[in-house]
């Protein structure tokens, strides 16, 4: 059996990703654009603003970036469906 291997889980989708949003130094992991204006808005104080706008603000104020795994971790890694995996 050949399992594509991802890097890290979407926190919205729970599926693997190799590449997508980083919430401050890991704490949430994002596959989409429209998950991390999602998480942004869940937290209030949102009204009004567009979404171009939040997320120049957490970006500025380094609540999230981007970013491409072009390596599987040593220890563990993930399939589509999100299921973790031990690296034996």
């Amino acid at each position: 059996m050949n399992t594509q291997k991802f890097a890290r889980r979407c926190d919205a989708t729970g599926c693997g990703m190799n590449e997508g949003y980083v919430v401050r130094d890991g704490e949430l992991y994002f596959s989409e654009r429209e998950y991390l204006i999602n998480w942004l808005r869940s937290r209030g104080g949102m009204d009004g603003l567009s979404d171009e706008f939040i997320l120049d603000e957490a970006y500025n104020n380094e609540e999230y970036y981007y970013t491409e795994w072009e390596e599987i971790d040593d220890e563990y890694y993930y399939d589509a469906e999100g299921n973790e995996y031990e690296t034996n």
